[in-house]
């Protein structure tokens, strides 16, 4: 949980009217977090949020999986979102439309030369929690005022979330079975994120298995480079060394594979990272698996069965 926390305050720092609160809430990327947005904003494609490009102004929704809000909103102050380069100048807790609570920070953030007013809220339904985050340069406050982002704020309301089969469904590919993963996150309906187990929660410790779709043709001689490059990106690990690795047909089309050895970023335990790139003729595949080296011999033939299962719409 205590990293759930850092990343929560992290992505904070980097990322009530009653006309708005009787408004039909809009649900970004078809989430479980909804809201009234400011007149000028409009959904921003596959991420949870709105936006208007020629005023830079933005909000963004990160929903918390299984996050609590009394134990996240312990660590959510002023102090800490300073570290990030957040300067909090005001705090305020509000009461939201379906009896849901939030807790509001306001101040600014410097990126260069520019200052971004800032407003940075953390959400809690009956048993969800998300972090809402709305920033804007100086210049457009005459566009969005306070008021207005503040009555945005005040509109956010939750709904069930999604079921698993409902998640699947948004991307475009097909499992012919999850090998006892459980969805834990669609990214932008291109990408998923799974985790072993019952749950579909962040246990450390649990294997994971990613896969997404990367649009644009890639010529056989860039592939080795191109699968080079993508492994030394995967996050959450360090000191990543490649054991062993070549091309392989997957599904038909041709495919490069890389297993390699790396160490957990924060604990430092061995870790086994295998990654899959699958190219067709307008995109590719990239499917990553990532589980402790212990785990390695008894869960590398799931993660090939999930693998070779995958089938693009």
């Amino acid at each position: 949980m205590r990293r759930l926390v850092r990343a929560v305050v992290l992505i904070a720092a980097l990322a009530g009217s009653p006309l708005a609160a009787l408004a039909e809430p809009v649900f970004p990327n078809d989430g479980s977090v909804g809201m009234q947005p400011p007149e000028g904003m409009t959904p921003i494609p596959g991420v949870a949020g709105f936006e208007d490009r020629a005023a830079k102004a933005a909000i963004v929704v990160m929903e918390v999986p299984h996050g609590d809000f009394d134990t996240i909103v312990k660590t959510f102050n002023r102090e800490t979102l300073q570290q990030q380069g957040v300067t909090v100048e005001g705090q305020r807790e509000i009461a939201l439309p379906d009896g849901g609570r939030g807790l509001v920070l306001t101040g600014y953030q410097s990126v260069g030369a520019v200052a971004l007013k800032k407003w940075i809220m953390l959400a809690g339904g009956k048993s969800q929690t998300a972090l809402v985050t709305a920033q804007l340069p100086e210049e457009s406050s005459s566009r969005y005022s306070d008021a207005a982002i503040e009555a945005t704020l005040a509109s956010v309301v939750f709904r069930a979330p999604p079921t698993q089969e409902e998640m699947l469904a948004r991307l475009p590919f097909t499992f012919q079975s999850l090998e006892g993963f459980k969805v834990m996150r669609v990214l932008g309906n291109s990408a998923v994120l799974l985790v072993k187990g019952e749950e579909a929660a962040p246990q450390e410790g649990r294997p994971i298995f990613i896969a997404g779709v990367v649009p644009g043709e890639v010529g056989e001689s860039e592939r080795e480079s191109l699968a080079k490059r993508a492994i030394a990106s995967v996050p959450g690990v360090r000191d990543l060394r490649v054991e062993r690795g070549g091309p392989l047909r997957i599904g038909g089309q041709p495919g490069i594979e890389i297993v390699a050895n790396a160490a957990d970023l924060q604990t430092g335990k061995p870790m086994k990272v295998v990654q899959w790139l699958r190219f067709g003729r307008t995109n590719y595949i990239r499917m990553v698996g990532v589980l402790p080296a212990d785990d390695f011999a008894r869960d590398f033939d799931g993660l090939r069965a999930l693998r070779d299962g995958l089938e693009p719409r």
